[in-house]
């Protein structure tokens, strides 16, 4: 008997395993379809492009079966090796049948429950945005969970108790799909052959063709999902009480510290929610000025512009040509921060980061993994406020769960496929802010998220393919004019209504890009300047043109905004105002694999756990291109600011996961 036959005689027990898999595999999309071409229970699509989802969700869904398909094979097959090691050939018939009956068994039992639990996981998902996991469960482990999920499903917008059809008819018609895969005469060599290439095209296509972070951890299995929950808390950095209440006293130690003045006071027993929660004093409550600002209701316009490096930008960079004219020319009449930095990488660490005032978290992928918890935003007290808040993407805003949490924030969003590019999505949002919101009689907060200038930067409308074919240093640079003149449309139509002087414009970048300066050519490779620096101003009346470098990063936009609108309530910012006039500048920020801190005239970088000891470099802040590494020159400072990161980190990832 030959090799090949000897393994066709050896696995040959196990080809039900097979028809199970294709069975699963077969609802799985079914599964798929339910949730990406459906609505979410609000009457919104579940994502706005579900053809950019459907053929990653079918590949991914094939490859873990495949790879189930083949552990459980490996199991049985190893079993049925021992024993005819033992035993010999004496009833190995016998015994091939019963391994493979129960195999087959286990293995259906295992499909029907991710099957149930994938169902579940995709309905949580569509009504929080948040994949099901260990937190979640122990967030919502009430009871009357179960009462306010039934009241969901009654309501939900798309098709009300389809859940529980689907429930029911799952396991069935998965039944029946093996019984009608199952065939009596098959090549099983032809069924494996192409099932295995059908695996290298899946894999190739959704690791190599056709990437994409937001849109996989969307799609992310079930299985995938409980395997990372086990790692990520087989090496949880969860603080116990000891530690807690350690790294809590010299966090808000340092907070008031760094505040400068007494108008702030961290909430003790019962009213310490976490370790973040801090309550106005009566005198800032009181304050005629505060009041003043609160009597004006002042509008606001915040801008959040894709991938501005602050190492391309004019006005931070005036011995450059400029691809922002416009930006810079509003900057000489604005109040601008030379070393502002972004809290969080990519986009979504940056705009959460920037309405929560809280650094992205150091492990989690946030706007998914604690969609469920509730934190505040500067919207969302603008909002309580009883402003008319309205978030304008020129992205879609499901593309990367962003869109749950705007919604927890926001009265309304905006977002339409025809209008990605800038020109577009700029002349909707201008229209709409002058003919709706600025008619309305009551103040507003437009929120507006860019697209133009994003990587691989060939996005902006009407480039060459001249310019298309640039280097991608000078790439960006096209991009960056072309955003710079969209911006400039708008602002000219905006600035000409009457609410216009009774408005604070701040415009920033969600993040820069590292193009290889440092050595670093992708968004997972550091926290150099390259793509945390960025361009940061406020315009308006009362806002005196100025250049100020004191350190700060996006956690500090949300208390500003709180400080231009007059409104003082308790928060869990770890900002600090922009223009109380007092204080140290801190900047601190959570990437993919590393943390900074900027304090004390230097910013630190680290590779992440904070504890790792492994320091990729130490700048000073007036080094903003960091040229020169002062790790080795400087190790008591290296030392200090290590503890400083470690603290904060722990803190912020610790707030995030518990929330409000």
């Amino acid at each position: 008997m030959s090799f090949f036959e000897k393994v066709k005689v050896f696995f040959s027990p196990f080809r039900n395993l097979v028809w199970i898999s294709l069975a699963a595999w077969v609802t799985h999309i079914i599964l798929r379809v339910l949730l990406l071409f459906r609505n979410n229970p609000y009457g919104f699509p579940f994502v706005s492009k579900p053809d950019w989802y459907i053929f990653h969700a079918v590949c991914l869904d094939f490859l873990w079966i495949c790879n189930a398909l083949v552990a459980f094979i490996l199991v049985a097959g190893l079993v049925k090796f021992m024993h005819s090691r033992k035993c010999g050939s004496n009833n190995e018939g016998k015994f091939d049948s019963k391994v493979a009956s129960v195999c087959a068994v286990i293995y259906a039992v295992f499909h029907s429950l991710v099957l149930l639990f994938t169902l579940l996981d995709q309905e949580v998902l569509r009504f929080l945005g948040s994949h099901l996991s260990f937190g979640l469960m122990d967030t919502y482990k009430d009871t009357s969970s179960i009462l306010m999920f039934w009241d969901y499903v009654a309501n939900d917008l798309s098709v009300p108790f389809l859940q529980f059809f689907v429930l029911a008819l799952m396991l069935p018609f998965t039944y029946g799909g093996y019984r009608l895969l199952k065939p009596r005469q098959v090549s099983m060599a032809k069924v494996s052959l192409g099932m295995a290439i059908f695996y290298i095209m899946s894999f190739a296509f959704v690791y190599f063709i056709w990437t994409g972070n937001a849109r996989m951890t969307k799609l992310r299995p079930l299985v995938s999902i409980i395997c990372n929950e086990l790692a990520s808390s087989s090496n949880s950095g969860k603080l116990d009480e000891k530690s807690l209440v350690a790294y809590t006293a010299s966090y808000q130690k340092m907070w008031l510290e760094n505040e400068g003045d007494s108008l702030w006071s961290f909430a003790q027993g019962d009213k310490a929610t976490t370790p973040l929660y801090r309550i106005p004093s009566e005198a800032l409550v009181n304050d005629s000025a505060m009041q003043e600002r609160r009597a004006q209701k002042p509008n606001f316009i915040v801008i959040f512009m894709e991938s501005h490096r602050g190492l391309n930008t004019g006005f931070l960079n005036p011995s450059e040509p400029s691809p922002t004219p416009y930006y810079d020319s509003l900057a000489a009449y604005s109040r601008i921060w030379e070393r502002m930095h972004t809290s969080g990488l990519p986009t979504t660490g940056g705009v959460l980061s920037t309405h929560m005032g809280i650094p992205h978290h150091s492990t989690l992928a946030e706007a998914t993994d604690l969609a469920h918890v509730s934190i505040p935003s500067f919207a969302s007290y603008l909002t309580a406020a009883e402003y008319s808040t309205h978030y304008f993407s020129a992205a879609d805003p499901a593309w990367d769960n962003i869109g749950v949490w705007m919604s927890k924030w926001y009265n309304a969003q905006h977002y339409n496929r025809e209008r990605e590019d800038d020109s577009t999505f700029f002349d909707h949002a201008a229209t709409f802010v002058v003919d709706t919101l600025g008619k309305q009689g009551k103040p507003f907060l437009a929120t507006l998220m860019t697209r133009s200038n994003h990587y691989p930067f060939n996005f902006a409308a009407g480039m060459t393919d001249e310019e298309k074919n640039l280097p991608l240093t000078e790439r960006v640079k096209v991009t960056m004019k072309y955003a710079d003149r969209q911006l400039a449309r708008f602002m000219r139509t905006v600035e000409k209504a009457e609410w216009y002087n009774n408005t604070y414009v701040i415009i920033m970048a969600d993040h820069g890009f590292p193009l290889g300066e440092n050595g670093v050519s992708t968004m997972n490779g550091g926290a150099f300047s390259n793509a945390t620096w960025i361009p940061f101003l406020i315009h308006g009346n009362g806002i005196e043109p100025s250049r100020d470098t004191a350190t700060t990063a996006q956690l500090d936009i949300a208390p500003t905004i709180l400080h231009l609108a007059g409104i003082v309530e308790p928060n869990m910012f770890m900002g600090h105002d922009l223009l109380r006039g007092t204080g140290k500048g801190l900047s601190l920020g959570a990437y993919s694999g590393h943390a900074a801190i900027g304090y004390d005239g230097y910013r630190l970088i680290q590779r992440l756990p904070t504890q790792s000891g492994d320091v990729t470099g130490l700048f000073a802040e007036g080094d903003t291109h960091q040229t020169s590494d002062l790790t080795e020159k400087m190790p008591e400072q290296k030392q200090k600011l290590e503890a400083f990161l470690d603290t904060l980190i722990k803190i912020s990832d610790y707030s995030l996961e518990r929330g409000m």
